[in-house]
């Protein structure tokens, strides 16, 4: 709707810069312009998430984009201390935001007229409905008890609808009710008066103190994913000229959680420096979390629950402890002995950590979350401090050394469990159906398929008499879960427990313990053993009486380890058969490396014969994926050209040629470009092109590849190359 050029209204960030959300944002966009039929939704947001953007946008977009609907944004703020100025405030800001709607000039909204000087402004269609509504703030209002005066007021929407002025209203910070006086009142109000009528609303506030408050439709507003923080990442440095590499946007990316609120402070810190290393990014970081905009985040959380330094301080400990405890996790019951705290101050206390997210409570036990980075540093920060009375440059030099020797584990841990199967989501599509047996035992798949294309072995996958049952999975958790010690031999989500019953019945309970290894071979003997001991540790731990053991590697097994298996009544996969078992079963796991990663970079030298050595290296990439002799030959022909083309013909500055090898399940596509004098700036020989040496060669190319293509780059020439395995 909005043009990028537009100037922000209420949002903090421009249209163009906003990354992300795209599907909570057509939803609400569909929801205020009557596209649905309900008339409430609820989001749910995980703290600095960036939810309040999120409306911001969509307030600017509406206001904006048509003029149909009044866009309306109203946020709960502790500062109005009571419902009945809230209600005050939602009244005045909804007046003036109408007004300005209406009147097309969002400069309205700058303006502080007071509540009784709004209907002047107003246009004159709109002037009657506003001034009866504008006599509620008067001292003679019949409305003289608080109760009625705040439903009074939060019906201002509904009025103005029943006069010709429909609005969209979007009330955010609901969770700061618990910080007014009669905010319990004010919620259920809200909830009571927005609940019976029918335009639309949206109702936000933080997940866990909203969650089973409202009967309305809900939207989760989670941090970033990976992909999309990475992005928010490239659009902070962009906005902040703060440079980045695609090492340090991922680290920011996973250490921050994918905190919009988090990742916009550290670009604020950066002071004019640039995020080019590790060690950049966690200098910023470490300052942030020793007195930037990420401590003032948690501080004010903190003097907030607990304005008693005394308290504060051991609660502090009282968190570290649970860091530090065997899950993370502490009996309640430990907290409230150690808190020195009154029943009633201990369980506010608990309930409002809780709903911030700094703890999780339940089953009587409190949790903190070691997957929080952010939250981990600054509780030992502020304990380092305040509890062990650390120098300050004492504490800021630890942790940046820490901060700075973690990051590179942390990305090696984020890189495997980015590479991890997904083994959860398999499991819970198993449901009881018959399959093929080659698709679980390794060496009935190695013996017929091995080498084969896909489609030829699922064809005979499915043809296959021979079958198997897959039990009927209801459950499924991280095996660590179930038997904490095997948090020390793999990350959690390569070992899983899965429970349901051994067919597609309701009888005959069963688990499946799974786990999948590093093995860069074919896993030995000695691995399987080892793994078949692990797991079934965890059927003794846990009492299961029926159980099947499954180890999955990704090259598959030995054939002594598979005999090991056999006799351990275990299975044995590869990721290849993981791969087409997902296919059939339509299972989300995550893709294969190996086969989403099919791409080859290359540079060599010009000169001294090099074009030889891409030629063995284009040999063995073509031969690994199973292309014919002849079309090898014809690939290594053509590259060879190329390159002897690219050595003659360029004035490269650095010397160097330049070769990508890109693989898809039907062809090679291969890249050579060289800097230098570009084929059309270079002055024409005295022959014709076809009777120079390179025009021949150009020829002998496009003979040879199926496709060929020539492009002059900014300062160069690039040549891409085209070959199928199975050519039509």
């Amino acid at each position: 709707m909005r043009k990028p050029s537009e100037p922000k209204i209420f949002a903090k960030t421009g249209a163009s810069d906003f990354v992300g959300r795209t599907t909570e944002m057509a939803r609400l966009l569909a929801h205020a312009t009557g596209e649905t039929e309900l008339n409430g939704l609820v989001m749910l947001t995980v703290p600095g998430a960036g939810a309040s953007e999120l409306l911001r946008q969509i307030y600017d977009r509406l206001f904006t984009g048509q003029k149909n609907v009044i866009p309306f944004y109203f946020e709960i703020r502790a500062s109005d201390g009571s419902a009945r100025n809230a209600a005050l405030r939602f009244l005045r800001e909804f007046l003036l935001q109408t007004v300005a709607f209406r009147r097309s000039a969002p400069e309205i909204l700058d303006a502080s007229p007071e509540i009784c000087e709004i209907a002047e402004l107003a246009i004159p269609a709109d002037g009657y409905w506003i001034d009866r509504l504008v006599e509620t703030c008067h001292s003679d209002s019949k409305l003289n008890d608080d109760r009625s005066f705040v439903r009074n007021c939060l019906s201002a929407p509904f009025r103005a609808a029943a006069n010709g002025a429909p609005a969209f209203v979007m009330i955010d910070n609901l969770h700061a009710t618990t910080q007014i006086a009669g905010g319990e009142t004010f919620l259920g109000d809200l909830i009571d008066i927005f609940g019976r009528s029918r335009i639309p609303f949206v109702f936000a506030g933080q997940r866990r103190f909203l969650f089973a408050k409202t009967p309305f439709d809900t939207i989760i507003v989670e941090p970033f994913s990976f992909s999309e923080a990475g992005k928010f990442v490239e659009s902070q440095s962009t906005r902040t000229g703060v440079a980045i590499n695609e090492q340090t946007r991922d680290l920011i990316a996973v250490q921050l959680g994918g905190h919009a609120g988090h990742m916009s402070s550290l670009f604020a810190s950066a002071n004019g420096n640039d995020f080019n290393s590790f060690e950049q990014v966690e200098q910023s970081y470490t300052d942030e979390l020793f007195g930037g905009r990420i401590c003032k985040y948690y501080d004010a959380i903190f003097e907030r629950i607990l304005p008693d330094a005394s308290v504060k301080a051991r609660v502090l400990r009282l968190l570290l402890e649970s860091l530090s405890a065997r899950n993370n996790k502490i009996p309640i019951a430990y907290w409230k002995k150690h808190s020195g705290l009154a029943s009633v101050e201990f369980d506010a206390m608990i309930e409002t950590l809780n709903y911030h997210e700094i703890i999780g409570a339940g089953s009587g036990l409190i949790e903190v979350d070691e997957a929080n980075i952010v939250l981990g540093d600054y509780i030992r920060s502020r304990a380092r401090l305040e509890i062990d009375g650390a120098p300050r440059a004492l504490a800021v030099g630890e942790a940046l050394s820490e901060n700075v020797k973690r990051a590179p584990q942390l990305m090696a841990r984020f890189y495997r469990r980015l590479s991890a199967i997904g083994l959860r989501e398999l499991m819970l599509a198993f449901d009881g159906r018959q399959i093929s047996p080659a698709l679980l035992d390794y060496s009935n798949f190695k013996g017929e398929f091995k080498g084969a294309v896909d489609a030829k072995i699922l064809k005979a996958l499915r043809e296959d008499n021979a079958k198997v049952s897959l039990p009927r999975i209801v459950y499924t958790a991280y095996a660590s879960a179930f038997y904490p010690e095997l948090n020390e031999l793999c990350d959690a989500e390569r070992a899983v427990v899965a429970l349901g019953f051994a067919d597609a019945g309701e009888k005959n309970e069963t688990a499946w313990i799974v786990a999948e290894t590093d093995a860069k071979l074919e896993a030995t003997r000695d691995l399987a053993e080892f793994w078949c001991d692990r797991l079934e540790m965890v059927a003794e731990n846990c009492n299961f009486s029926q159980y099947k053991l499954w180890l999955i590697a990704p090259e598959g097994f030995a054939p002594d380890a598979m005999h090991l298996l056999h006799e351990r009544n275990a299975y044995g996969s590869s990721r290849k058969q993981i791969n087409l078992l997902a296919e059939l079963l339509n299972a989300k796991i995550q893709p294969d490396p190996k086969s989403e990663g099919n791409d080859y970079e290359i540079i060599v030298p010009m000169g001294e014969d090099t074009e030889m050595i891409a030629a063995h290296t284009v040999e063995e990439i073509a031969r690994r994926h199973n292309f014919p002799a002849k079309a090898i030959n014809q690939i290594k022909t053509a590259l060879v050209e190329a390159c002897i083309n690219a050595a003659e013909h360029s004035l490269s500055p650095d010397g160097k040629i330049h070769q990508k090898f890109a693989i898809s399940a039907d062809k090679i596509t291969i890249t050579v470009s060289n800097r230098g004098v570009r084929l059309a700036d270079r002055p024409a020989p005295a022959s014709t092109l076809d009777d120079t040496r390179r025009g021949w060669g150009l020829k002998l190319i496009k003979g040879l590849m199926d496709e060929v293509n020539i492009e002059q780059t900014d300062d160069g020439t690039r040549i891409t190359m085209v070959k199928y395995l199975n050519p039509a």
